[in-house]
């Protein structure tokens, strides 16, 4: 370690795809592999920060308290915390997590940080990160949570957002004990497109067309999808969802309101399929942003959202965070941009940070700059300056897979997975060009190789062949050749120790077929300075013929090896060690063909988890090594010590994919595997180690010299041109490649077969693949194919000549023997069998199909018989009628098994032995008497009396059965029942059957006399001939015959031989009775018959006479004549003869068909009767599967409650035991709280202790001193309270205040304290020391009733979490006496219904009406009782005449009720007449007189007294005419003294005008001078002045409410004399 230094971080490049979060106003920070980077916006400079564990997982940060925190990816990962700008880990939080976190979150206002975990546990976790303390956790919380953030108003407020969930945890505080509670959001529910919706299944049930409707109209509802979340100024939170929906819910109420929807029809046209990435409250207004590269700023006026300002972005943006000082909006894209908005400076959005976030596949550096070149897995390359800034980027367009950097001159090679390798200029860093582009492999480049002077470059693929380029611009890249080597190569070095020697390489090659990564064998050779000089020559392939090649043979299997000055390095992945072997110069003595086994020198033991990857520096003095654990590892090349290591990658990820040094040795740069990261370290160095590196810069100037040299034409070649495609137009035979013999197969003739191999030969020949597809070594053959064509042209010719003659000769030959069959003239008989020897291949493998396909069929028609068929103890069979459709099938019954023989065997004794013991009991009646209502209640009563033989004595009654067993046991009873009767019905089917197949037999012998007799009566008519049909002889379905097989049958070999023979014998045996002359004379003589019969007399013919036939009549003798007479005589006998015989046999045949037509009558009337029987029978047994179903739903409902008994016995067993835990935490809360409350009181009186200790502690000063003190004892100080700012309620979207933290209030008071306890306010008559022993007194005092406001706080804060308490332990005391109470109904609903069973009656058709109403227990929502029809009439007669007699009571009831009707309408009509009196008189009584109307009242004359008042009203008017004509004297000359002083007052404001503004100059002289001089005199004047203007004005207030109020008691007053003055009638009339 001591060699070197140590590795220390130079820039890092990548961007994860996480979230980007503000660490203070101006500070970014995100995730970079297993670093965090932190990126100023201003200065644009970047900082990075290495994880401490093994890679970066969540990150959060916390602007406030200047905090950020991040998980690690490991098992039981850490959760790490530290401050910033220091970078100082504050904590590190462990907790029970096993795998990863998946969101972090830390408050605003206190030490909390929230954690959510992933698979198994999903708990969310808070942390107080200060103390490192775990305060509360909850399992299974955060099952579909992707984000958590704490109410920004309120840190014990958490907001966890899932995948379709929205749910609040609040923590609860009792002292130092936490709880998490959740509360779930009801989101709004949205209907569901018609596309989600699920298609209903369509059937042909007619019963279904009900269901299909009712699916079809079924309004299916989804809840919205929640896609991102924001905290409003009014701790509410704005939810965008996925569907264009933003909702506000407020998380005390739980109540979700809809600010903006997108279906209703005044929706937002550009919100209308607006889907919310992400939002923030910026400027106002809310930010929203979509998928689709647009940013709305939204605002509200009087809860109406609209779009204040829209922003087109470059791409989508995935996140937005809004800075704490509320000026900068920072939006992040998950393909590696940042951008910045700052409405205060300008409305474009700024772009921050651009970087690719696909994976680097490799880098490299070079020149003395340290610039780096790295990969993409997008295909793109980039260069980066030394500092980390990107400088230009060239898109390949291709998967490329690793890269070189050439040590003379400015360029880049690039190895694609097409196998092509790219060489890029580096020298203008704003224009990066492909200058060259070679295709040696058709598969992917795996090593890319410079020697250390830049002579060659070395590569290899996955074939065998490693190439060697010469790397210079001014060969323009030249192939110069390729070297075998055994194997595929795994790694690949080279070593040229000083300038002008060799250049050797090394390579370890493993087997082709080994998937290990493991090779035993290096290959080493040298390559000359000056390339391809004297000491090895290429051949026509392009193969090196290098003599110097040495192959090793290592003990252990190496999976990386790099050759150093004499030694090479390898790493054994079997024995986990590290190992250097040793090249002498005895080892290159040896013959170089002859493989040696090379023994490792040193061995050292290191842990590395998968296959590691060695490196040398350029320098060779360090080894690099790397794997899986992404730790990067140096080592010194003389002591194999390791000298320093830094974790550069993150090991779950992946770890290190690549390392590269840069020329000097002084950089290492390496690329993760998963974590997208580029990162470049500077290697620290110690004094020794430089002394060496300033020997090493000879080297570099002498490569400085082919620099100079090469870079300049490198800068001259010209941009590779991108190669165009040519569509190259091939026949149809090219591109089938099909020869003279492939074209028989298709089916040319030999001909046109000749013809085309011939011609194909010729178009070979000119053929060759486009350039753009050929590798090196593929054009390399070509040119040399080319050569030996041109070389050997004369010779082609000739032999292309004789072929043409051969052609010709072979046309004629095929034209002449055409007609000859193939096999005859088949010039190529081995093609022939081959083709024969295809055809019967193909033939045997249809010939096995075919059997398999038979073989399968014969065991599914076994399968199929064995189930359907064999297994059946009754056949299913069918009887039909001869001379109608009718048609009577049995019962198909399967033997019973053994198990329903047991069951019913043991049904049976249990019922006997109940039987038993209920005789023995004294019962009058058993249960168990076979009951008519199984069987005989089916039918009638004098039809299936033989049923009751099949009834099964030992079934229950239907009324006793109250128990499960008990219906089981019946159910097992009345299927034995059941079976007896269809065996009852099959023994009668069978019967009857049989019958049928006699009276077949007898048919068909009555048919044969029948067409006997129709054959001697010559009629030709078709006879009724009964046949059984397959449903009555189902038998035949199983048998085959053959004339139902129409293909042809295939017999093999034997079968025809064997045919044949039967053939042959049944041929001889007709030959030798072909000449029987026993048989023929039989014939002849008898007909064929041995009996003799009776002379057939239909047959017998009387012919005419010979000459009745020659002659005419008239030439007839007499003898003639008689002997005609006598024919006719003859003639007319057998004539009347036959008539008479056939008119018996016409009789017989037709009593034949008569007793046909009969026998088969009565056949079909015993059908008739047969199927009667099993309608009675379908009948009964319908009856008693009716019973089978009802008991069995019975049981399966018993079985439901017993199920739903169990389901409320575990849960309540799980309130319980929750009770009881329950209980145990809250008897602890209680505790918690009595002990803080003592506490709280001792506070409480030790505060009061204080107040009444201050007199004993200045006892010994005077008393008005005292008091003066204990007045500023309790003097506080004044603490700024923060002032509440007037807020726009209507503005939903208004903006965060700062987030500045509120003023501590001890702090304050303690502040307010200092100034008070200036020596400036200490009284008169006070020393110093009592001053200050009066402060402490005083500070004390304080902080004491400080302290009790904060322990009071924090005791209520306690006191409301243990009532909180104490409701859930009541609600759930109140569901545990629900779920009891439910126990409870539901053990009673199953004993009624075990009690009360479903009876089924039987009610005889034709009777009684019934009500087509399916009218149950159930449906009529009451109980049935079963009784007599008798009571029931006997009831209704009753009614009846109780009916009668309540008619003859309504009807005189309804006569008197008329008669009180009319007497009550009478009385209301007087009742009315009074209470009009009645008010009359009020109001007479309430009537208001006058001393006029009363004087007027009591005159007797009332004109005397009208005369008398005119009189005196005439005085009074003369009276009055006399006192305003001396009113107006008086006032005239009022009026012209008043006129008089006007003049006066007029000159004397003319003479004070004229010395007017000498006046205000005065006056404000001297108000200047005395606000001046006495303006403090003048505050206090208007001080008082003012205090006594407010008590003169509370004074006159006072005592005008005084007067108010004496003045409500002298109206009051006067009308209460008004009313004794002036009396009403009343009072009058009783006066």
């Amino acid at each position: 370690m001591s060699e070197i230094g140590t590795l220390e971080i130079s820039w890092i490049q990548g961007f994860t795809r996480d979230n980007v979060e503000f660490v203070d106003n101006n500070t970014v920070c995100y995730a970079c592999g297993n670093h965090i980077c932190f990126l100023n916006l201003e200065t644009k400079t970047r900082n990075v920060f290495p994880s401490p564990g093994r890679s970066v997982g969540a990150l959060t940060t916390d602007c406030r308290s200047g905090t950020f925190a991040f998980s690690e990816r490991k098992l039981d990962p850490s959760i790490f915390v530290h401050t910033f700008p220091e970078l100082e880990l504050k904590n590190e939080l462990k907790g029970n997590t096993p795998l990863d976190y998946t969101s972090l979150t830390l408050s605003d206002g206190g030490p909390y940080l929230g954690s959510c975990s992933s698979f198994p546990d999903y708990s969310i976790t808070v942390w107080n990160w200060e103390k490192a303390e775990l305060l509360c956790t909850q399992s299974q919380g955060g099952r579909d949570v992707i984000y958590l953030e704490f109410n920004p108003l309120n840190c014990l407020q958490l907001c966890a957002l899932g995948t379709t969930t929205l749910t609040f945890w609040n923590i609860e505080r009792c002292g130092s004990f936490h709880l998490l509670k959740p509360s779930a959001v009801q989101l709004p529910e949205i209907p569901v497109s018609s596309s989600e919706k699920p298609t209903p299944t369509f059937t042909k049930d007619p019963n279904c067309i009900s269901q299909i409707l009712a699916a079809l109209s079924e309004h299916k509802e989804a809840p919205v999808t929640p896609s991102t979340i924001c905290w409003t100024a009014t701790s509410q939170l704005c939810v965008g969802c996925a569907e264009g929906y933003l909702l506000l819910v407020d998380p005390e109420s739980l109540s979700v309101s809809i600010l903006v929807d997108p279906k209703a029809a005044n929706a937002i046209p550009e919100l209308k399929s607006f889907y919310f990435q992400a939002t923030a409250l910026y400027g106002n207004g809310l930010i929203a942003v979509g998928k689709e590269s647009v940013m709305h700023c939204l605002q509200s006026e009087k809860n109406q959202v609209s779009i204040r300002q829209t922003w087109q972005l470059e791409r989508p943006v995935t996140t937005a965070v809004v800075s704490p000082n509320k000026d900068a909006l920072l939006l992040s894209a998950n393909t590696g941009q940042i951008y910045v908005l700052n409405t205060g400076k300008s409305d474009q959005i700024e772009k921050i940070l651009d970087v690719h976030n696909s994976s680097f596949v490799t880098a490299a550096l070079f020149s003395d700059k340290n610039i780096c070149v790295s990969l993409r897995d997008s295909g793109i390359l980039q260069l980066w300056s030394s500092g980390g800034t990107c400088l230009a980027s060239l898109p390949l367009e291709t998967e490329v897979l690793n890269i070189t950097c050439c040590p003379i001159a400015h360029y880049a090679a690039v190895g694609t997975a097409s196998g092509k390798i790219l060489f890029i200029d580096l020298n203008f860093e704003k224009q990066l060009r492909l200058v060259h582009k070679i295709d040696l492999y058709h598969t992917a480049v795996d090593h890319l190789v410079f020697d250390q002077e830049g002579c060659y470059l070395l590569c290899s693929g996955l074939d065998s062949h490693l190439y060697v380029l010469d790397g210079r611009p001014s060969a323009k890249f030249k192939v110069l050749g390729y070297v075998e080597v055994p194997g595929r190569i795994l790694s690949l070095s080279t070593q040229c120790h000083a300038r002008g020697e060799d250049v050797k390489a090394l390579a370890l090659c493993g087997s082709q077929e080994d998937k290990k990564n493991e090779g035993s064998w290096l290959l080493m050779f040298c390559l000359p300075f000056k390339g391809i000089g004297g000491s090895f020559s290429v051949d026509r392939q392009g193969c090196l013929h290098i003599p110097k090649i040495f192959k090793f043979k290592v003990p252990a299997p190496l999976t990386s090896c790099v050759l150093g000055i004499g030694e090479a390095f390898g790493y054994c992945h079997r024995s986990k060690s590290l190992q250097r072997f040793q090249f002498s110069e005895d080892t290159f003595s040896i013959f170089s063909k002859k493989k040696v086994t090379l023994n490792p020198k040193d061995e050292v033991n290191f842990q590395l988890p998968g296959c590691a990857t060695l490196l040398l520096s350029p320098d060779c003095m360090l080894l690099a090594s790397m794997g899986r654990q992404g730790v990067l590892q140096l080592r010194s090349t003389s002591s194999m010590e390791l000298c320093c290591q830094r974790r550069c990658h993150s090991k779950r990820l992946g770890g290190i994919r690549s390392v590269s040094f840069s020329p000097d040795s002084l950089k290492v740069v390496t690329t993760g595997v998963g974590d997208g990261s580029l990162l470049c370290t500077d290697i620290r160095a110690d004094d020794e180690y430089m002394a060496a590196y300033k020997k090493r810069q000879i080297r570099a100037q002498s490569i400085r010299t082919s620099f100079i040299s090469e870079n300049p034409i490198l800068i001259n070649l010209p941009v590779q041109e991108e190669e165009t495609s040519v569509s190259s137009k091939k026949t149809e035979e090219t591109e089938f490649g099909l020869d003279a013999t492939d074209a028989l197969q298709f089916g040319l003739d030999a001909t046109d077969a000749l013809q085309f191999g011939l011609d194909a030969t010729e178009e070979d020949e000119h053929y060759l693949p486009p350039a753009s597809t050929s590798t090196w070594l593929e054009k390399r053959h070509e040119e040399i194919v080319k050569e030996d064509n041109k070389e050997h042209a004369e010779t082609k010719k000739e032999l292309r000549d004789t072929m043409n003659e051969l052609r010709e000769a072979v046309h004629k030959m095929m034209l002449e023997n055409e007609n000859l069959p193939i096999k005859q003239f088949n010039l190529d008989v081995e093609e022939q069998k081959r083709l024969d020897a295809m055809a019967e291949e193909e033939a045997q493998k249809v010939k096995a199909e075919i059997e398999q396909d038979i073989l399968e069929k014969q065991f599914q028609r076994d399968v199929l018989k064995r189930e359907c068929w064999d297994s059946m103890l009754v056949k299913p069979r069918s009887i039909n009628a001869f001379h109608s459709k009718l048609a009577v099938q049995n019962y198909p019954l399967k033997e019973r098994r053994e198990k329903e023989l047991e069951d019913i065997s043991r049904v049976q004794n249990m019922r006997a032995i109940e039987k038993a013991a209920s005789k023995l009991m004294g019962r009058k009646k058993d249960s168990s008497k076979p009951e008519e209502g199984h069987v005989a209640e089916s039918a009638d009563n004098e039809k299936l009396s033989v049923l009751l033989a099949y009834a099964n004595k030992y079934l229950y009654d239907q009324f006793s059965m109250q128990t499960v067993e008990q219906r089981v046991n019946q159910i097992i009873l009345i299927q034995d029942l059941i079976y007896s009767i269809k065996m009852a019905f099959n023994s009668d089917f069978d019967a009857l059957f049989k019958r049928k197949l006699k009276e077949i037999k007898i048919v068909e012998d009555r048919n044969k006399n029948i067409r006997d007799i129709m054959l001697e009566l010559h009629i030709e008519e078709e006879l009724w001939e009964p046949r059984l049909t397959d449903m009555e002889w189902p038998e035949r379905l199983l048998i085959v015959e053959d004339s139902e097989i129409k293909a042809e049958k295939y017999l093999t070999p034997e079968q025809k031989a064997e045919e044949e023979r039967l053939r042959l014998e049944r041929e001889a045996r007709l030959a030798a009775h072909k000449d029987d002359s026993r048989e023929r004379a039989l014939k002849d003589m008898m007909d064929g018959v041995l009996e003799v019969k009776k002379v057939d007399i239909l047959k017998v013919e009387i012919f005419p006479p010979e000459f009745s036939l020659t002659k005419p009549p008239i030439q007839w003798s007499e003898e003639e004549k008689k002997l005609f007479k006598e024919y006719e005589k003859n003639f007319k006998e057998l004539t009347e003869e036959k008539e008479k015989y056939k008119r018996g046999l016409e009789f017989e045949m037709k009593k034949l068909q008569e007793i046909i037509k009969e026998s088969t009558d009565k056949f079909d009337e015993s059908l008739i009767k047969l199927f009667e029987k099993k309608v009675k029978f379908m009948a009964a047994i319908y009856q008693e599967e009716l019973k089978i179903t009802y008991l069995a739903q019975s049981v399966r409902k018993v079985e439901e409650m017993n199920r739903q008994e169990q389901e409320l016995k575990l849960k309540l067993e799980q309130l319980l035991a929750q009770k009881v835990t329950t209980e145990k935490d809250l008897m602890g809360y209680k505790d918690m709280v009595e002990q803080f409350q003592f506490e709280y009181e001792d506070f409480v009186a030790e505060d009061k202790n204080l107040d009444s200790e201050f007199r004993k502690e200045f006892a010994d000063l005077p008393k008005y001193v005292t008091d003066q003190l204990y007045k500023l004892f309790k003097r506080r100080p004044r603490i700024q309270r923060r002032g509440t700012q007037s807020v726009d309620d209507s503005n939903v979207f208004r903006q965060h205040g700062l987030n500045t933290p509120a003023p501590d209030g001890l702090s304050q008071i303690l502040a307010g304290m200092e100034e008070m306890d200036a020596p400036e306010n200490m009284p008169k008559g006070v020393t110093q020391s009592v001053w200050e022993k009066f402060c402490a007194v005083r500070k004390t005092k304080v902080e004491s009733e400080q302290k009790i406001k904060v322990n009071g706080l924090e005791l209520a804060e306690m006191q409301a979490f243990l009532q909180r308490r104490l409701d859930e332990d009541y609600a759930a005391q109140e569901e545990i006496k629900q779920h009891f109470e439910e126990l409870r109904s539901l053990r009673n609903k199953r004993n009624q219904h075990l009690m009360n069973p479903m009876i089924l009656v039987v009610l005889p058709q034709g009777q009684v009406e019934t009500s087509s109403v399916d009218l149950t227990a159930e449906t009529a929502e009451t109980d049935y009782i079963l009784i007599n029809r008798s009571v029931v009439d006997n009831l209704k007669e009753k009614i009846r005449k109780v009916a009668e007699q309540k008619i003859t009571y309504m009807e005189a009831r309804c006569e008197v009720r008329k008669d009180i009707i009319q007497l009550e309408w009478q009385h209301r009509v007087l009742d009315k007449k009074i209470e009009d009196l009645h008010e009359q008189k009020r109001d007479i009584k309430m009537l208001r007189l006058s001393k006029d109307d009363m004087e007027c009242l009591s005159k007797k004359d009332p004109n005397t007294h009208v005369l008398e008042k005119i009189s005196k009203m005439e005085k009074s008017i003369d009276f009055m005419k006399r006192t305003h004509k001396r009113a107006i004297h008086r006032r005239m000359k009022k009026l012209k003294q008043l006129n008089k002083k006007i003049s006066m007052t007029a000159d004397s404001s003319t003479a004070i005008k004229k010395n007017l503004p000498e006046m205000e100059t005065s006056v404000a002289e001297l108000r200047h001078i005395y606000e001046a001089a006495a303006t403090e005199e003048n505050e206090a004047a208007e001080r008082d002045e003012r205090y006594q203007e407010i008590l003169h004005r509370r004074q006159l207030e006072d005592l005008a409410r005084a007067k108010s109020d004496e003045l409500d008691l002298l109206r009051k007053e006067v009308e209460r004399l008004e009313r004794r003055n002036f009396p009403s009638l009343d009072q009058l009339k009783h006066n």
